[in-house]
């Protein structure tokens, strides 16, 4: 649209205003004096009055000042035709003699009256023709609206004849060359004698001798006047001068007006290719830079270029974009919170090392119901500062109805629900607008499918959102991929049955050394699967899936009999050990849990309950939470020992510590990662294992993963460590191999080097 308004300024020649301001400007401020052997010799003013002056403006006199001016020596002398009527016939005697005795230094300038209205100069009609011999020059320029000169031609029309203009006059040019002035040339620097002076004998010979000069009329109120650029209007001798300047300098080349505007809708298309803020703003200043500095730097060398169309197309483009660009916030705004929404979200984009993350606020209309209207915004806006906690400069996406959406850099899922975790605990404290004080959930929508288009993804984790908050969870993964597995999901009750039967599935164990005896104590079992046509399947996804596929349970209760299973081989060389066993947040509230774990007690006879702990995670998040807190208690009461997982992440605070029976804490590898160089971090640990153990609680730190860390653990008393450094996960056989080796003796095979 730009550069169809441009191109209708440039049919209908309405963008002279632009080029008329840019080159008056430019050569403002690119004036620099020359020192020339020019001289103006003026024929009416030249700074006197009265009889002076009238002696230069009669025939008889200026034919004397012709002969003075030959007798001084003058290089060139180029004499206006006068225009006056004098009806004195010895004065034009006089004067033809004058002409016709100075032919070889003498030309005869026939001056034009500059018409704007037309671009162009009209020659006039001189009373005084040139004697046989004597050279005839023209000085006829082109002129803008304002009537100041910008070109001229090489030779002009005489009545029927061509003739020289006077700015290429002796320079041998090409009649059909054009000629742009050189209006860097200061005009002012040019010396001006006034006419009277010259014959009242008060100006030497010197200032004459060797020197071109120009006998015309000075006053401003002449018609052949012409606008000069950087001053006002000029004597056209002036105009000349610099035109000869210009054509000295080199030979001029016009361009036109075409390069400057594509260069312009060039750097605008490179422009828009940046998304980044302070990207197009150093794109767009480069283009404001380029359009007002490379033309003038182009012309001074000769090269010609018209600027309105370019600059009326920058004039123009501002407001329109701007115009553009406040459509779109409006459209990609949300009207009650002003916060941007997923259509500004779509726009920008979602990029391949990205996860798109919705969250569902629960209750959210009965909270904007409880609110006057003016606070609604405010409500959202609250909402989404807590959801960019922790996030640095992250954006929050408002699609009303308390849905927000954001971008995560992608990560481990695992990974990416502790941090879930931790939102979740953010809303775990009350929202209090203007004293309302609002309690509610949030639920997350996870999209993690790389390859499709932005909105999908965007409306897989709105939709994935909601579908969490209709199920109480935390968050739902659903989208394109969920689709594209949805025949492994389908199958997944058979696959698990057949690879816990074959031995795809196999459970590891993890050990764990205990500070106060020096020795490894126990593991962590934690089940691994590798499938002969997928490979190894990680464990988030494959937990997922099994929980989806409502295949957890008979999971968990068969890692419970192989951790059964596996106590006797090793306790047999290192007891008393301990395993670990994780208990799903799905089971936790099942009225047929302690049944079934106390069926697999009595068919594993196991003698003591005490060698198995079960890890709980996510309790919180059961819709029977009542049911899920008399289920712990009765394995605790069968001697189960309890721990509550990733103390210190999502719900594991000090409230659910108060209301599980648990006998043991395990510290979130976040914590343990940071405490050899965070002070804060090292406080906290610190803080919690003295909690611990005032409570009669174990502690157990996961992650560790050096020595240093090991040490800094066993400096603050903790009981329990687990980590890479310790081992990794690893099968039965190289536990008991690790165990058995580690040293000799009956106690002293328990102790480790560590």
């Amino acid at each position: 649209m730009t550069l169809v308004i441009v191109l209708l300024g440039v049919l209908t020649q309405s963008l002279q205003a632009l080029d008329h301001v840019y080159w008056n400007v430019w050569f403002k401020n690119r004036e620099r004096a020359t020192v020339t052997n020019t001289v103006l010799v003026s024929l009416d003013r030249g700074g006197q009055k009265g009889a002076r002056a009238a002696a230069a403006t009669s025939l008889q006199s200026q034919a004397d000042l012709l002969n003075r001016l030959r007798g001084a020596g003058a290089l060139r002398i180029y004499f206006d035709a006068p225009r006056d009527d004098d009806d004195n016939p010895a004065g034009t005697q006089a004067l033809q003699a004058a002409l016709a005795q100075g032919a070889d230094k003498i030309v005869l300038v026939h001056r034009s009256v500059p018409v704007p209205r037309y671009n162009r100069s009209e020659v006039l009609a001189d009373r005084i023709s040139a004697p046989p011999g004597v050279p005839v020059a023209v000085s006829n320029w082109n002129v803008n609206f304002l009537g100041f000169a910008e070109s001229a031609q090489a030779s002009g029309m005489l009545g029927a004849r061509r003739v020289e203009s006077v700015a290429s006059e002796g320079l041998g040019v090409d009649p059909a060359a054009a000629i742009y002035p050189d209006f860097r040339f200061d005009p002012d620097s040019v010396p001006v004698v006034a006419g009277a002076d010259i014959l009242a004998g008060r100006v030497p010979a010197s200032a004459i001798a060797g020197k071109r000069v120009f006998v015309t009329t000075t006053s401003p109120e002449q018609e052949t006047v012409l606008g000069y650029f950087g001053h006002a209007e000029v004597p056209a001798a002036l105009v000349d001068i610099a035109g000869y300047h210009g054509l000295r300098k080199a030979t001029p080349y016009n361009i036109g007006w075409v390069p400057m505007l594509g260069l312009f809708a060039a750097l605008v298309l490179i422009g828009s290719r940046f998304r980044k803020l302070r990207i197009k703003l150093a794109v767009y200043g480069g283009l404001v830079a380029t359009l007002l500095v490379v033309p003038g730097i182009l012309r001074e060398a000769n090269i010609i270029s018209s600027m309105g169309p370019s600059l009326f197309a920058l004039v123009l483009y501002a407001p329109l974009r701007s115009s553009q660009k406040w459509r779109n916030r409006v459209q990609q705004t949300s009207s009650a919170s002003g916060l941007p929404n997923i259509a500004a979200m779509a726009e920008l984009g979602v990029a391949q090392s990205q996860d798109v993350i919705a969250v569902s606020i629960n209750q959210y209309e009965q909270m904007l119901a409880s609110l006057p209207r003016e606070l609604h915004g405010a409500c959202a806006r609250h909402i989404a500062r807590r959801l960019s906690f922790g996030g640095g400069d992250r954006a929050v996406f408002d699609n009303d109805n308390g849905l927000f959406v954001w971008l995560e850099d992608s990560q481990t899922l695992e990974s990416l629900v502790e941090h879930l975790e931790g939102l979740r605990a953010l809303f775990s404290s009350p929202i209090v607008i203007d004293g309302h004080v609002l309690d509610t959930t949030v639920h997350f929508g996870i999209d993690r499918n790389t390859h499709s288009r932005p909105m999908s993804r965007i409306k897989s984790a709105l939709a994935s959102a909601q579908e969490a908050q209709a199920k109480g969870k935390l968050y739902e993964e659903f989208g394109e991929r969920r689709l594209a597995e949805s025949s492994w999901e389908l199958s997944l009750h058979a696959r698990i049955d057949e690879g816990l039967r074959n031995g795809d599935i196999w459970l590891a164990l993890q050990p764990q050394y205990d500070f106060r005896s020096n020795r490894l104590s126990g593991a962590e079992a934690l089940i691994r699967w590798n499938d002969p046509q997928r490979g190894a399947i990680p464990p988030d996804a494959f937990i997922l899936q099994a929980e989806r596929a409502g295949r957890i349970e008979a999971i968990t209760y068969w890692v419970l009999e192989k951790s059964i299973g596996m106590l006797r081989d090793l306790n047999a060389i290192a007891g008393p050990f301990q395993i670990s066993v994780n208990l799903s947040a799905r089971m936790v509230d099942h009225p047929a849990l302690v049944h079934r774990v106390a069926d697999i007690v009595r068919e594993q006879k196991l003698e003591d309950c005490g060698l198995i702990t079960f890890e709980v995670t996510e309790t919180f998040s059961m819709t029977n939470r009542e049911q899920a807190k008399r289920n712990l208690a009765a394995l605790r009461t069968m001697g189960f020992r309890l721990s509550i997982d990733d103390f210190g992440t999502g719900q594991a605070s000090l409230a659910y510590l108060a209301e599980i029976p648990s006998d043991e804490i395990k510290l979130d590898r976040r914590f343990i990662e940071a405490i050899t160089t965070n002070a804060r971090e090292r406080l906290i640990v610190e803080s919690v294992i003295s909690l611990a153990h005032a409570l009669g609680q174990e502690v157990v730190a996961e992650g560790i993963e050096d020595i240093v860390t090991l040490g800094a653990l066993r400096e603050m008393n903790c009981d329990l460590a687990q980590g890479y450094h310790i081992g990794r996960p690893m099968r039965l056989d190289d536990l008991m191999e690790l165990l058995d080796t580690s040293n000799l003796g009956t106690m002293g095979r328990l102790t480790v080097n560590l």
